[in-house]
């Protein structure tokens, strides 16, 4: 059980970086990363907890750049099936237990932060390449 994340939205963020002659599938990458961050402590915060082991699985996976396309996975990712078979039950229920969802509700009700920890996330960066850019052009004359 994968959740997804976009820039969509942070185009104007975005397009500001551009112009500093950053890295931005790296930018991209650094601002996906702390979103996935975000909505991955309001699972942990929603998850229904017995064994441990479901919230032991809702983490943060590897960013993935392939050309210009940067995406990142969160959520329930473990091998084992166990777990993502609990964690289906959970979700979604069965015919003799009721949902506990957490993965719908955090990308519903978290949605508002988790796009506003990326859009911090970008004005940091760009304030940092300011800053930068700044200490590269400062020099004294002698």
């Amino acid at each position: 059980m994968k959740a997804k994340l976009d820039l969509k939205g942070l185009d104007k963020y975005l397009a500001s970086l551009e112009q500093m002659n950053l890295d931005m599938n790296q930018v991209c990458a650094d601002a996906l990363k702390t979103g996935a961050e975000r909505a991955v402590r309001g699972m942990k915060k929603r998850v229904a907890v017995d064994t441990g082991d479901l919230k032991k699985s809702i983490i943060v996976g590897d960013i993935k750049i392939d050309g210009n396309d940067v995406s990142i996975e969160f959520g329930v990712l473990t091998d084992d099936p166990e777990i993502r078979r609990y964690a289906h039950f959970q979700e979604y229920g069965s015919s003799s237990m009721p949902a506990h969802p957490f993965i719908r509700p955090t990308m519903a009700e978290d949605k508002r932060g988790i796009k506003s920890a990326m859009i911090n996330k970008l004005k940091k960066i760009g304030v940092q390449a300011a800053a930068s850019a700044e200490g590269e052009g400062s020099g004294s004359e002698g």
